[in-house]
């Protein structure tokens, strides 16, 4: 077992995100079982059982090897300071790592994870239009992934 840090989340500099990366059939397995647990976690009417799967499936992945990212140029208009005033804001972490698909797919789990236990603790106290709206945007995320890397998704 793999122990995370749900209080932390770890981006991939937007320069490193992949567009198009097969991964070796190990990884790809490994991957497509991942989001396919995490599609039937969105599914999951009840939060508590949600969490259940999530936490269970973010045990089951290794934990990516990352280093933070040197950002002394962002390769785009936005400044060093700024990207670092976003990071402590959003408390993110800027990474680059030799593992892209697992450092994202870990994140996006992460993220998932988060919002399942806002609307755990909340007791529905959301507008159950917005979550879906979310929960829908982690859905086409996950296809957009499914294709990047070449994963077999099971709906």
């Amino acid at each position: 077992m793999t122990n995370y840090d749900e209080s932390q989340l770890d981006l991939l500099v937007p320069w490193d995100l992949p567009v198009d990366e097969p991964l070796n059939e190990a990884d790809t397995v490994k991957l497509s079982q991942a989001l396919t647990q995490i599609l039937n976690a969105l599914k999951q009417v009840d939060a508590s059982s949600a969490l259940i799967i999530i936490k269970d499936e973010l045990y089951k992945l290794d934990s990516p090897d990352i280093l933070p990212a040197k950002i002394s140029s962002s390769k785009t208009a936005i400044k060093g300071w700024e990207i670092e005033d976003f990071d402590s804001h959003f408390d993110v972490n800027h990474v680059e790592s030799q593992q892209p698909a697992l450092s994202i797919i870990k994140s996006l789990m992460l993220a998932i994870y988060r919002m399942f236990i806002l609307l755990n603790e909340q007791n529905n106290n959301f507008d159950s239009l917005a979550v879906e709206q979310q929960k829908q945007g982690y859905i086409s995320y996950i296809h957009l992934l499914s294709r990047v890397y070449h994963l077999q998704v099971v709906e």
